[in-house]
């Protein structure tokens, strides 16, 4: 079988430490091509690759290539919008990192590109395909802790302050982590609060929490990006029999109800050694397997839509202080 001939958009740590290991391991796609902005980068590309690939000064000459068939991007958010656009522009399939743009006013026209897309567009939602998580989501399918209640995510990390931006952290994060909302409650929240910290310049606040209307299920997002602790990544699902722990980084799961009181341990990592992130192999191979069977992938255009929107609901929720509902895409039109 002829492999899928990828080209790869940015050559920073994220493309080295994820998108190279990644698609090592998977093993259908070969990398033809590299683009990147400076001088520099290019003269590393050179170094690493040699004559083994195509080096592009710009991803708009990259994407004229009819030798490529797919595209990775991993660029600045700032860019991201362009970007996507130019790469759903060339008909290749996309790989792209969230948010699909870094100002409130772009999300919406965006959001329409990717639903008129045509290709393969797969959103690197990667944590939603932790073993963990998607255990968790069939023991909640199951009742194995009655009805649930409520459903938080506690994510600290010392990245520290992201300041001068459009949009919220939750906003932003929202992307990510309500999508594994998503998944464990197999539902979409109606409405957002956001509940913001204060100090940094700009929208996006270091400590912010979120709170989702799920039909009377809540769910919780909190977030501390400027924490003195190391990056951890904590769920807790509680349900009226019992309630169930994740840690996202080492695949612990942990169950335990009324009735059976000790704690009922698994260990259920993403493949390991991780490409940089827990999840990356599984969403790198996710992607490969869309572009071969022509189905959407987990993280099609009409699921990013979904979750952007919730992010726009909860930039609404900050500036009211109140709860906002989230639009429907129909809404857009």
């Amino acid at each position: 079988m002829n492999k899928i001939k990828i080209g790869i958009i940015g050559y920073g740590a994220w493309v080295k430490d994820a998108y190279l290991p990644g698609l090592k391991r998977d093993g259908r796609a070969e990398i033809v091509a590299f683009s990147a902005r400076s001088e520099t980068t290019i003269r590393l590309i050179k170094q690493d690759f040699g004559n083994t690939v195509d080096v592009y000064k710009g991803y708009d000459d990259l994407l004229k290539s009819s030798e490529i068939e797919a595209v990775m991007i991993a660029v600045p958010d700032a860019v991201h919008s362009k970007a996507i656009t130019a790469a759903l522009n060339s008909g290749k399939h996309v790989f792209y990192e969230p948010p699909i743009a870094h100002t409130r006013e772009l999300v919406p026209q965006i959001i329409k590109k990717l639903l008129d897309a045509k290709q393969i567009t797969h959103a690197d939602l990667e944590l939603a395909l932790v073993p963990a998580i998607v255990k968790a989501s069939e023991l909640i399918k199951e009742k194995s802790i009655g009805n649930i209640q409520i459903a938080s995510i506690k994510l600290q990390s010392n990245w520290g302050p992201d300041p001068n931006q459009d949009i919220n952290n939750i906003g932003r994060l929202s992307v990510w982590y309500t999508h594994v909302l998503n998944v464990l409650l197999d539902s979409s929240p109606k409405r957002v609060l956001i509940m913001d910290g204060y100090g940094t310049k700009g929208r996006r606040q270091s400590q912010s929490t979120g709170f989702y209307d799920y039909d009377g299920i809540w769910g919780e997002l909190r977030v501390n990006i400027d924490s003195a602790e190391e990056l951890t990544i904590n769920i807790e699902v509680v349900g009226d029999d019992g309630n169930i722990l994740i840690d996202v980084l080492t695949g612990e799961l942990k169950l335990r109800t009324k009735s059976s009181k000790r704690w009922d341990i698994n260990h259920l990592p993403a493949i390991q050694p991780y490409a940089d992130w827990p999840g990356m192999h599984e969403s790198i191979t996710s992607y490969l397997n869309a572009i071969e069977s022509g189905e959407p992938s987990f993280a099609n255009a009409t699921t990013v839509a979904n979750l952007h929107l919730i992010g726009l609901a909860s930039e609404e929720s900050k500036d009211t202080g109140t709860w906002a509902k989230v639009k429907e895409i129909n809404e857009l039109y």
